[in-house]
């Protein structure tokens, strides 16, 4: 598949997503954590691909409408981590990880770049952290931020 073929078919997923789960929870009131969202493909499809990060993000303007997140958390682990936990995993790599480190160094560079670009927005966590320690931190932002929203009324 080439990479406008995989961008679209993340964004029509992400459409789905979006209309499916997210708007319907919004909507009622409560707070959604994803896995991956916007600037995920925005790393490796805009970066990584080489698509470009204004294309990429015009192409998912269309599938995700005004829903955008007011925080994302951008999990920084080095590359030689990411590689002993796959190892100790004993997965064989995805589709995308089997494309190669230089890829996989570009998507890192991209997803360094929009956190610097969008400080305000993109939080960088340490997740060489146990996962039990990682989670509480994301639970105590994500309680932050709806405190924070809250008070802004």
């Amino acid at each position: 598949m080439d990479a406008w073929t995989e961008a679209y078919l993340y964004a029509a997923a992400r459409a789905d997503h979006v209309r499916g789960a997210i708007l319907p929870r919004l909507e009622a009131g409560e707070n959604v954590l994803c896995e991956r969202y916007l600037d995920s493909s925005l790393a490796y499809q805009g970066f990584g691909r080489g698509l470009g990060v204004e294309a990429v993000r015009s192409l998912n303007a269309y599938a995700v409408g005004t829903v955008v997140p007011d925080r994302t958390f951008y999990l920084r682990l080095d590359q030689d981590e990411r590689e002993r936990r796959a190892r100790e995993l004993g997965a064989p790599p995805d589709r995308i990880e089997a494309v190669g480190a230089e890829f996989m160094r570009r998507v890192e560079e991209g997803f360094e770049e929009l956190a610097r670009l969008e400080s305000g927005r993109i939080e960088v966590l340490d997740a060489s952290l146990l996962a039990r320690d990682l989670a509480g931190v994301v639970v105590g932002r994500m309680r932050d931020l709806q405190y924070t929203r809250e008070a802004d009324g």
